[in-house]
């Protein structure tokens, strides 16, 4: 208690800190080596630049200690007096002492050994490393404690083998360590194997399949803190080797107790899953979190429902839109609305399912609330007008109270389907649209809509039959969509893979997004530059082309 109480008070009275040095000086030669450990511990923690003078000597003697606390104490009270004064530390040979540490017969001071390397050589990319170090820490990886394995993995992850020999010898002592309960060993040691193997192409398949079984063991027996940071990486995972997880399907399935967040992810992460063998038993299972009393719960489903549809091959997709059209009939204005926005995107690839979709338009447009929703229905209506016998009937009603809509998009829309069914159905549309472009061009609330209003009056008005080739053309020639492009965002995966076992991968950014370079090594700010010049290159290269 009186250390701590010297601790916090030196920067307020620095003058009678330096009172109490001369009794810590004779503490650190006390007989007991706790006393010895918390009199160089606290001595440190002074941080007057005043004492560095008076702590460089015991600091060296405790280098040499014969007990494991006080060494480690020593080790870590270099970093202290390299943060009061860094030329001192770095001219003196305390460096090397600390390298020669590592070989340490106890694991907690090899440990700090490696942190206080790492911080200290921070601008140069961290502790230097060679193969001799690397083998000397593996062989001794059952003397760790799990706050210590890491510090050796983050070595062992920043290590080129000299061949493939070398590499499965690493990843064979490391295997143990795949076992153990603790995620963040765990998923140091899969950073690990990926940055071995980042060469050999032909045992990523073989590779991912080894990890999925710790991974799975930890997501059922951890907290949801933990489930959700373990679900990120294993989204991470599934983007690198699509099907890996696809047999355990059930294991990502919801339970009661978890919170919301975590919910949310599982329910993305099965629309990655699906394949043509668990496409019924992903579909029920989605069916039923669309009945959540949490409305964004029952959004994700249904999206996800929608992601299934577009993932399975050709000719799969029948029970998708069966599900999609199921939810239309739900009193329920929110899950109704997202099915219509899913509905639309999938009738963008699968156009001829459109016949169970246009038979429930004429009801749906009526009870529609959100405005997204309701610009899906006129988007359905437009498209496919000449199949719906009343459909110029029912966006006349949606014309007609054009003053009262306060949504831009849902007027962005209304103008498209209403030009489209003029050029279908023109005897019935003729009028309609005359009243709708009157009202769109003195439109003052969006400019948007004005302008586009007076961009299809002035192409009708140019040229009849170049408009309808323009806004009505054939479906059958329009180019239809084959996924998301979020799914398709292969640089920001790669970029994330490189910064496994990070923030990076919860925050779904890459560091530098959200850490200043000053504040990163400086190997790391190179190698992000590198990657952007190659990304750059590459982007250049394929516009080229």
């Amino acid at each position: 208690m009186v250390y701590l109480y010297l601790c916090n008070y030196a920067q307020e009275h620095p003058d009678m800190a330096l009172m109490c040095i001369n009794t810590m000086h004779r503490d650190c030669n006390n007989e007991d080596p706790m006393v010895r450990g918390l009199a160089l511990r606290s001595l440190c923690s002074l941080r007057l630049p005043s004492i560095v003078e008076y702590i460089s000597e015991p600091l060296r003697h405790s280098l040499t200690d014969n007990n494991a606390y006080v060494r480690k104490t020593g080790v870590m009270g270099i970093l202290k007096l390299y943060h009061l004064k860094p030329e001192m530390v770095k001219e003196s040979n305390l460096v090397d002492l600390i390298y020669n540490m590592i070989q340490d017969p106890d694991g907690s001071v090899v440990s700090n050994c490696m942190v206080v390397l790492n911080e200290i050589m921070l601008e140069e990319g961290g502790m230097a490393i060679n193969q001799a170090i690397i083998h000397h820490l593996l062989g001794r990886i059952n003397d760790f404690n799990e706050w210590g394995l890491c510090q050796v993995l983050d070595l062992v992850g920043r290590y080129t083998a000299s061949d493939d020999q070398e590499v499965f010898n690493i990843m064979n002592m490391l295997d143990p360590v795949l076992r153990t309960s603790n995620s963040g060993v765990v998923l140091a040691t899969i950073k690990v194997f990926i940055q071995l193997t980042r060469h050999m192409a032909h045992l990523h398949a073989q590779l991912y399949e080894r990890l999925k079984a710790p991974i799975l063991t930890l997501l059922a027996s951890g907290t949801p803190e933990l489930a959700y940071c373990l679900l990120k990486h294993t989204e991470l995972l599934i983007h690198r080797c699509p099907g890996i997880f696809d047999e355990d399907y059930k294991q990502f399935y919801t339970k009661f107790s978890e919170p919301l967040h975590v919910k949310y992810l599982k329910i993305d992460l099965m629309a990655t899953l699906a394949n043509v063998n668990n496409m019924s038993d992903i579909l029920e299972e989605l069916s039923v979190y669309v009945s959540d009393v949490d409305a964004e719960l029952a959004r994700r489903a249904i999206q996800s429902i929608g992601k299934v549809g577009f993932k399975l091959p050709g000719g799969f997709e029948l029970g998708v839109f069966e599900k999609l059209i199921e939810f239309l009939d739900l009193e329920v204005s929110y899950v109704r609305a997202e099915a219509l926005l899913v509905l639309k995107n999938l009738l963008r690839k699968y156009p001829e399912r459109r016949q169970g979709v246009v038979d429930v338009l004429p009801r749906l447009l009526r009870v529609v609330e959100e405005s997204e929703a309701k610009a899906a229905a006129l988007w359905m209506i437009g498209e496919y007008g000449e199949e719906i016998l009343e459909a110029p009937y029912m966006v006349e009603p949606v014309i007609d109270a054009y003053d009262d809509e306060s949504s831009a998009a849902v007027k962005l829309e209304l103008l498209t389907a209403a030009t489209k069914l003029f050029f279908k159905r023109p005897p019935e549309m003729h009028k309609m649209l005359g009243r709708l472009l009157a009202a769109a061009t003195n439109d003052t609330s969006s400019q948007d809509v004005h302008d586009r209003a007076l961009l299809y009056y002035r192409l009708m008005k140019q040229d009849l039959a170049k408009a309808s080739a323009v806004l009505a053309g054939n479906v059958s020639l329009r180019q239809v969509m084959n996924g998301f492009t979020e799914d398709r965002d292969v640089a920001l995966n790669d970029a994330l893979f490189r910064e496994f076992n990070s923030l990076s991968v919860v925050y779904r950014q890459t560091a530098k997004a959200f850490i200043a370079p000053d504040k990163r090594p400086r190997a790391d700010v190179a190698a992000a530059m590198a990657a952007d010049q190659d990304a750059g290159t590459m982007a250049a290269a394929t516009a080229a082309a």
